[in-house]
């Protein structure tokens, strides 16, 4: 489209945002605005199309992210999208970001960076000024880069499928989306556009820097393809971006067919249980989308990567044929095998607050039952009848308990000496070994003497406290779920 002059501009943004509903439900919305070419046609546009609305427009804004490396021009670039706002009759919201003793060179914070430290501003705003959507300039260019990049770094089908049309912002509480309506756009195109409104626009200068790799990109390595490799290559880049983004959401759907197959209930776990047997119908590509929408879920975030290790290692716990099988993905993020099934859980990094340290009940040997998160638990002295085959109840040497009986949950640093073991271990490792699930190991009472445990309820009594040969007076524990007491 190259010197085509007589392209209705505004018109083809109006379409673009009622294709992608733009406006669809939205109150507040905001422009991240550098300065540079590509936000400030973006901010042209947008208000003309909002002005074509009349009064039922939605309220704008015009957000700038000032990272202060390049001293002058970065406080002039603020100025100038200080007056554009004002121009377009915008709110103007505005953060200086003081650059840490590694950012002080200009040019010298990387891309990523950079892209964290703007877009916690926008959800910084977001939750300030309640804002619905949040639009960037992302343009078809950009798109053909970062497809490059990613084939460049490695990358698989959600990769090739580029930079996404709209997505959830991330601010918790508030649905806010991230919209970028120039993707079919050219750079080419936004300047043609600003030419022909006699709109000026800043140059950042670090752009041209090669020693960013998106710029030696931009500036080398497409021109050159174009040249020398296939003149098309940004049309091809463009079309696989397309395909990919298509097949990526059919991965999706079938992805979500799977998991809700594959989901079993449990009312008292807080994480996802899903069948083996259902999953290992599914093709690996379709697995992979299942075990990202867990991941999502749990983490409660809607742009979480479910990266190809994470893959591999819910993989290997799926194959294994050993059922205490597990892996940690990061994040908190845990997965293990359960039975028939594999269980997603989110394990808290968090201590344990000071109320539930104080969750620490006596329990009186013949004595009233207690009470602890759901549990009833007794403890009286009865005559010895013999092992039996109920794991809510266990018998113990009475001489064996010289600090009293409490009752409370595990904490950090606990260790079991489980009957029959050959000496003690960590009881986060033999809740592992028993098949207890992450989420349920917090609800598990624990009845302890001094600082030993005595009885893992329901699991296991601990060797000190056993009942020894011979007539030794023995302490009856019972436990029952306070909802099956009677």
């Amino acid at each position: 489209m190259t010197g085509d002059t007589d392209v209705n501009y505004p018109e083809r943004f109006a379409r673009d945002c009622a294709e992608l509903e733009l406006l669809a439900g939205v109150e507040k919305l905001m422009v991240a605005c550098s300065g540079g070419a590509d936000s400030t046609a973006l901010a042209l546009l947008l208000a003309g199309y909002l002005d074509s609305l009349g009064d039922g427009a939605p309220e704008f804004y015009l957000g700038h992210v000032n990272h202060a490396l390049r001293g002058a021009d970065s406080d002039a670039d603020e100025v100038f999208t200080r007056e554009l706002a004002r121009r377009l009759g915008a709110r103007f919201l505005s953060v200086r970001l003081q650059a840490t003793v590694d950012e002080r060179p200009a040019g010298s914070l990387s891309e990523g960076r950079a892209r964290e430290l703007r877009y916690e501003a926008y959800r910084n705003w977001s939750v300030e000024h309640r804002l619905d959507r949040v639009l960037t300039a992302h343009h078809r260019d950009d798109q053909q880069e970062t497809l490059l990049l990613r084939l460049c770094r490695g990358t698989g089908v959600r990769g090739l499928a580029g930079i996404p049309a709209s997505r959830l912002l991330g601010v918790e509480g508030h649905a806010t989306r991230l919209a970028r309506p120039l993707l079919n756009w050219s750079r080419d195109e936004l300047l043609q556009y600003l030419d022909s409104r006699g709109q000026t626009y800043r140059t950042d200068q670090s752009n041209n820097s090669l020693e960013i790799p998106r710029n030696r990109l931009r500036h080398e390595v497409l021109p050159l393809l174009e040249e020398h490799v296939h003149p098309g290559v940004r049309s091809s880049l463009a079309h696989l971006a397309e395909q990919a983004t298509e097949l990526q959401g059919d991965l999706e759907s079938l992805g979500a067919r799977a998991l809700a197959a594959a989901r079993l209930t449990d009312p008292a776990a807080e994480g996802v249980f899903l069948s083996l047997a259902e999953l290992l119908c599914w093709p690996r590509s379709v697995r992979r989308e299942a075990y990202a929408a867990v991941a999502r879920d749990l983490s409660a975030a809607a742009d979480v990567f479910f990266t190809r290790q994470q893959f591999e290692s819910v993989e290997g716990v799926l194959q294994c044929g050993d059922n205490l099988a597990a892996a940690d993905l990061g994040g908190g993020l845990r997965v293990e095998r359960a039975e028939d099934s594999i269980l997603f859980s989110l394990e808290s990094a968090v201590a344990p607050s000071s109320d539930a340290l104080r969750e620490d009940i006596p329990l009186q040997i013949d004595g009233q039952a207690v009470a602890w998160r759901g549990w009833s638990l007794s403890a009286h002295r009865e005559p010895w009848s013999g092992p039996g085959d109920n794991s809510l109840e266990e018998w113990v040497a009475e001489d064996s308990i010289d600090g009293g009986l409490r009752v409370r949950g595990r904490l950090p640093g606990d260790r079991v000496w489980p009957l029959g073991a050959p000496g003690r271990k960590k009881l986060k490792e033999f809740l592992r070994e028993r098949g207890v699930p992450v989420t349920g190991r917090d609800g598990v009472p624990l009845i302890v003497s001094g600082e030993e445990i005595v009885w893992v309820v329901g699991q296991r009594l601990c060797q000190p406290f056993s009942v020894p040969p011979g007539d030794a007076p023995v302490v009856k524990l019972r436990a029952c779920r306070m909802d099956e007491a009677s």
